[in-house]
């Protein structure tokens, strides 16, 4: 008489090596430093290392398409947001994956404003200032955003559009290489989501809707005369596939320490709204989000297999 079959090891002993946690943004901004705090929350929870791996490019495609490919088993799980998770695959058919059927919502981390940036070059204050330095050379400003199909690049769109003037849209890999590029005088402005230690560059308007307590001074674009809302959220995802309790197991230890009050305080001064919430939470986000821009992206299209 054969015996009952064995659960699988991964859902029962899992894990027994390392976690990779991909990172679809380059270093230094915040998505960089709370996947940073989250993998050090999840060694403590799991008893195996979280090591953060860094995999930009693309606006975020590079990391999601490598993280859809790998084994389900819950070793590799993946840091994105709102752009190459409902934006980009309604923008580009080619972009490489499913998010419904190639990846597994693990938790909505949180979200943080789109700030627009100007090098201190420009020698402007607000948004007219800019506009009317736009105008004086010939209607065209450089604005860089962290890759095509982010918010930060359509926040940087609809302000180009509404301000009647030319955008040269720059791709980075994240928002801290357009601060630096600002700082040096290469670029005229940037539309990153907000990152802490970026006072060196002025800051412009925030997209949030109302002013934001961490950036008192600064006005959202509504007050400044545009109808600009422009927010990033940050998710984790695993693999489709990978077992439900794990999915769980991850879920509620990183949960527990976006909900608790010193956690939500500490990022609300750097930026970041923190959310959790269960892996039914993300689904239904990004669902709610596919269905209210899909209308307002029909009309652009990128292209990832140029």
């Amino acid at each position: 008489m054969l015996g009952a079959a064995p659960r699988p090891a991964a859902a029962e002993d899992w894990p027994t090596r390392p976690v990779t946690l991909m990172v679809t943004f380059g270093p230094g901004g915040m998505m960089d430093y709370v996947s940073r705090s989250l993998a050090s929350v999840l060694t403590t929870a799991l008893g195996q290392p979280v090591i953060v791996e860094i995999k930009p490019g693309g606006g975020g495609v590079v990391g999601i398409v490598s993280a859809a490919k790998a084994a389900p088993d819950g070793y590799t799980l993946v840091v994105s947001a709102v752009g190459p998770l409902v934006f980009r695959p309604i923008m580009d058919k080619s972009v490489g994956y499913d998010v419904d059927k190639d990846l597994a919502p693990v938790i909505l981390v949180g979200d943080t404003p789109n700030v627009l940036l100007a090098a201190p070059k420009l020698g402007v204050n607000t948004l007219k200032e800019l506009v009317a330095y736009a105008d004086k050379n010939q209607h065209r400003l450089s604005i860089a955003h962290p890759g095509p199909g982010t918010m930060g690049h359509l926040c940087g769109v609809e302000f180009a559009k509404q301000a009647h003037i030319g955008g040269n849209f720059i791709a980075y890999r994240a928002g801290t290489p357009i601060v630096a590029d600002l700082l040096g005088g290469q670029i005229d402005t940037g539309i990153p989501a907000y990152g802490p230690g970026w006072d060196a560059v002025k800051m412009l308007a925030v997209g949030s809707e109302e002013r934001m307590d961490f950036l008192p001074n600064v006005p959202t674009f509504k007050e400044s005369g545009y109808n600009i809302v422009c927010s990033t959220w940050i998710a984790i995802y695993a693999p489709a596939g990978v077992p439900r309790p794990i999915v769980l197991k991850l879920n509620a230890a990183m949960d527990a320490f976006l909900r608790d009050p010193e956690t939500r305080a500490k990022f609300s001064k750097m930026g970041l709204n923190t959310l959790g919430g269960s892996p039914e939470r993300l689904r239904d986000r990004v669902i709610a989000d596919r269905a209210a821009w899909s209308p307002i992206l029909s009309g652009m299209s990128l292209d990832s297999s140029k």
